[in-house]
């Protein structure tokens, strides 16, 4: 188990130090040129300091690519059934938000992350890293290191996947972190239950990708029909993989392999 965990750590560490140098570098760089620069030199830093994650933790299968538990006739209805949750996800945070009036509570903030966003967002490398590679590199990370990690040390589920939760919530930063620690939650469970951690990748791509969404025109009628809706895709499509990934019979196997 200590070996286990001393590995989990170091390659988490590594992970740590491919994401923010690349990141500290972009943010050195972009503020040596004029502002109109400056976004663009930074998504490509963060794009290429991703990238590498991918390669180096994919291609040392130091995380494997893998289904998991998940049986070959179950493979297509997986990815259509992760894409379901994942607007399902996204739909019920935005409405919820809308509900309690988020954006009121932290509008300064808010206004201040959307102004850099639209600076950000404006070039082919920052969609490809907020679209592809920024989602695949954290799954790598939270999930395919760090909660795969945890279990294989015989950690508690609920115990690792809140760890695994509560840190990819931190990188989110104070606004971020309710619904990133949410989000931790979700695909975390989608791990322990497949042992992959490809239901993840694909959730946080369709998310990111949807993000654009808003519903502030909406009035809290439609909000709560939405919410609810998207709460009762959500509990069946997480019953439907709790159901059809053979949990029972390979958790141990599974967890206990290197």
């Amino acid at each position: 188990m200590n070996e286990e965990l001393g590995r989990t750590i170091k390659l988490f560490l590594l992970w740590w130090l491919l994401f923010l140098v690349p990141t500290i570098v972009g943010y050195v760089v972009s503020g040596l040129f004029a502002n109109s620069l400056g976004p663009g030199i930074m998504a490509w830093s963060m794009l290429a300091g991703n990238a590498l994650i991918a390669i180096v933790f994919l291609g040392k299968r130091y995380v494997k690519l893998s289904f998991g538990r998940i049986e070959k006739r179950w493979l297509w209805p997986s990815v259509g059934l992760s894409v379901v949750i994942a607007v399902a996800f996204l739909l019920s945070v935005i409405s919820f938000y809308q509900l309690i009036d988020f954006d009121h509570l932290f509008q300064k903030e808010i206004e201040q992350m959307a102004e850099r966003a639209r600076n950000f967002y404006s070039g082919i490398a920052a969609i490809l890293y907020g679209c592809f590679f920024g989602p695949l590199a954290e799954e790598i990370g939270f999930r395919g290191v760090l909660l795969s990690g945890l279990l294989k040390t015989r950690c508690r589920p609920w115990l690792a996947i809140l760890i695994s939760a509560l840190c990819f919530g931190l990188l989110h930063g104070l606004i971020g972190f309710p619904s990133a620690f949410l989000f931790g939650i979700l695909v975390g469970w989608l791990y322990w239950r497949t042992g992959s951690i490809v239901p993840g990748i694909i959730i946080h791509i369709v998310n990111n990708s949807l993000s654009f969404i808003d519903l502030s025109g909406q009035s809290h009628t439609v909000c709560l029909i939405i919410l609810f809706g998207c709460l009762i895709l959500l509990a069946l499509g997480l019953r439907w993989f709790g159901k059809k990934c053979n949990f029972a019979n390979h958790t141990t196997k599974y967890h206990t392999q290197k």
